[in-house]
């Protein structure tokens, strides 16, 4: 059953000022749920420790793990009652959201839309039953705390996080997951941010105004890095982001096995996708493909999955020297003691496991590296305070021992719920009274392209147009956001254009359609082009019909012709994760649209620009 059918816990409980904050940090491997009270005098966000296939244990988390029963796309069992040798577990869901983000060189490659076709239904279908059945799940523990009649009472305000590194298109289609699942209003959080609220405000009283930390989540399945400064410690935290995300999202399509994503080892509570894989292809490399293809498919292979994930992984401190067993029970393989395979056992030498460590050590590092280099630039006499490492695997012994010797002299912290700091501090950043990021750093260059008026030295070689008022002009762009740009929380970024009409214009139907770009490059193009970097990331469409013409400025343009410019304003605000595109006419809204990808470019645009 879906959340959004449970009409005995309503989203909004009407005139009621009492509010329930639900939390959810929908990870690549594990997701949990924190809530919190918003009206209680101590408000504070608690996670959801008790879930179906986990009776008898305490845990903040379950495996993002999801099976449809058999013939049927609509019931499930999800988490960690899915069965672990089910052929169509399906996992990944989270980054299925986001296929066009770049892998890393050491895993294969593959035909991602040949993966996603392979799937029961569409991959935000998918996440909206995970998140939906969680969700409900989460409100009926809630329920259990309190009395029935104040549930009934709380309007319901629901986070979810993402990572920074994710593009628009990702998290437009995760709120479509969320509304889908029947959960609405949402909002987004970088996950970087919700883990930077949760840790400094729980480290408050040992934290200074000015300090600067980056914040390293290293999850299942992405890395996300972002660094902040303490602005304010009392009588609220208040954080102002330096350095914009960046961070990699490594994708896993080899795991699929026909309509299957990723076979879910149950139970295991830390760790990277990127492990997991390294260490399957190097058991491959053992045994052969010849004995690989039947292991994988048994209960050895299970089992010694698991032992790697919960135990092995985990103990690894970096001690080449240190042995591990891996066993694989009732697989029958071949002895080969010179690779130290005898009897379904596996010797494993720590320097076995640092090679299969070392790559996404080395990535982790280096995209530190670039983090601490730009904030030395915007604070050349500050230093930094410290790396915080949060996520499954920013729980490592290795990869902490790995930062420290390679950050000589910059503190590494890694807080002991560094797991759950992600979905706790995405409940606290709905308690603005407590804790805020007052300000964030743009990834990207936003802007619009508009035509000006042709300038034959500064414009020489660019095609041009003549125009209806008889100037030639060609189409540049117009950056109002550019990369590294501070821009606050209740900001307005507002650029003024205009439309060029002719009276007959008017009693007609003038609805309009206008682009905002974004760019990636370290330094965004003058005109228009065919970059790669450079893309439409939305249109909004307004309707201008019923404006009169008085509200024009007239004027006669060099033809001789009368014309009539319509101003109006294109507005940028930045809210959390999520960034609106909207037109005002005279400060009223005339058409809003929250981020998203469109392919290609398929209008030509008429601004103008003065």
């Amino acid at each position: 059953m879906r959340f959004g059918e449970d009409i005995s816990l309503p989203l909004r409980a009407s005139g009621s000022s009492e509010k329930l904050i639900i939390a959810l940090d929908f990870g690549t491997t594990y997701s949990g749920i924190s809530y919190c009270f918003a009206n209680h005098a101590e408000a504070k966000p608690l996670p959801i420790m008790k879930w179906p296939g986990l009776e008898g244990l305490s845990v903040p988390k379950i495996p993002t793990v999801l099976s449809y029963n058999s013939g049927s796309t609509e019931k499930f069992t999800r988490g960690a009652s899915v069965d672990t040798n089910a052929k169509d577990a399906i996992v990944g869901i989270k980054l299925l959201l986001d296929p066009e983000q770049t892998r890393p060189m050491y895993l294969p490659t593959s035909n991602i839309k040949k993966d996603l076709k392979a799937l029961p239904k569409p991959a935000v279908e998918i996440a909206a039953d995970f998140i939906g059945a969680v969700y409900n799940h989460a409100l009926q523990e809630i329920a259990k705390t309190v009395p029935r009649a104040y549930m009934k009472l709380c309007n319901k305000e629901f986070v979810l996080s993402v990572p920074a590194v994710w593009s628009d298109a990702a998290k437009i289609a995760t709120l479509k997951a969320a509304q889908t699942a029947g959960i609405h209003p949402v909002t987004l959080i970088k996950e970087p941010e919700a883990a930077a609220l949760h840790i400094v405000k729980e480290l408050g009283f040992s934290m200074r105004e000015n300090d600067a930390y980056i914040i390293c989540d290293a999850g299942g399945g992405t890395v996300d890095l972002i660094s902040y400064q303490v602005e304010q410690v009392l009588p609220r935290l208040e954080l102002k982001e330096l350095v914009p995300g960046s961070g990699e999202l490594h994708y896993f399509p080899e795991y699929l096995d026909k309509a299957a994503l990723i076979k879910s080892t149950k139970g295991g509570m830390a760790g990277s996708l990127g492990l997991n894989k390294r260490f399957a292809s190097a058991v491959q490399a053992l045994v052969g493909d010849e004995q690989w293809l039947t292991l994988k498919r048994g209960k050895g292979w299970a089992l010694a999955e698991k032992q790697f994930d919960q135990e092995i992984k985990r103990a690894f401190k970096g001690d080449v020297g240190e042995e591990y067993f891996v066993n694989f029970p009732l697989a029958d393989l071949w002895d080969d003691p010179e690779g130290d395979l005898v009897s379904n056992t596996w010797r494993m030498t720590g320097g076995d496991l640092k090679q299969i460590f070392e790559p996404l050590v080395k990535d982790i590092l280096n995209l530190i590296e670039l983090q601490v280099k730009e904030v030395e630039i915007k604070r050349p006499n500050s230093g930094i305070s410290g790396i915080m490492l949060v996520g499954g695997f920013g729980s490592n012994i290795y990869l902490r021992e790995r930062i420290k010797a390679h950050f000589n002299g910059i503190e590494v912290l890694q807080p002991e719920d560094a797991w759950a700091a992600i979905v706790k501090g995405a409940a606290l950043s709905k308690l603005p009274q407590q804790a805020a990021v007052t300000s964030i750093s743009s990834t990207k260059h936003y802007g619009t392209a508009a035509w000006s008026i042709y300038d034959p030295h500064r414009d020489a070689g660019q095609a041009t147009q003549i125009w209806r008022d008889g100037s030639e002009r060609v189409e540049k762009m117009s950056w109002f956001i550019h990369i590294g740009d501070d821009i606050r929380r209740d900001q307005k970024v507002k650029y003024t254009f205009n439309y060029m009409l002719e009276e007959d214009d008017f009693g007609k139907e003038m609805v309009f359609s206008d682009e905002l770009w974004e760019c990636q490059d370290r330094t965004p193009p003058v005109y228009p082009s065919k970059s790669r970097n450079l893309k439409t990331n939305c249109i909004v469409k307004w309707d201008a019909t019923g404006i009169p013409i008085s509200k024009c400025v007239q004027r006669t343009g060099p033809n001789g012709k009368v014309f009539y410019d319509l101003f109006f304003d294109l507005i940028v605000t930045l809210e959390s994760a999520l960034m609106t595109f909207s037109v005002e006419f005279e400060g009223r809204t005339m058409g809003s649209v929250e981020a998203d990808l469109v392919p290609g470019r398929d209008t030509v645009t008429k601004l103008l620009s003065q």
